[in-house]
């Protein structure tokens, strides 16, 4: 996957709603990176101001916040990426409440 703009040229003619899931799903994770970012800081920052009080050292300062950070970030990033998902599917038609609703008076007719 060299060319990004030749993927989605290449996917529109099949799937018209490609060139916005990717960009959706970029977003989705560089979401999650930033999560994971802030989380981690500001966990480290807090911890920092109240080591006094904390009963462990700065090795798991570290720990702590990574854990943190990628639970935040996993969060983020499972909720986004089924948003997209959601996206993808209705601009595919499928899976949709009006496609459901339609079926379900279809068949009480």
């Amino acid at each position: 996957m060299e060319n990004v703009n030749e993927l989605k040229k290449q996917q529109s003619e099949i799937h018209p709603g490609f060139g916005s899931y990717l960009e959706c799903m970029t977003r989705a994770l560089f979401t999650g990176l930033a999560a994971f970012t802030l989380a981690f800081s500001g966990s480290f920052i807090g911890q920092s101001l109240l080591k006094k009080h904390l009963p462990y050292g700065k090795n798991a300062h570290i720990l702590v916040s990574s854990v943190l950070a990628t639970g935040v970030s996993y969060q983020v990033t499972t909720h986004r990426t089924k948003c997209c998902q959601a996206a993808w599917m209705a601009a595919e038609d499928k899976h949709t409440y009006i496609k459901e609703s339609s079926v379900t008076e279809d068949s009480s007719a």
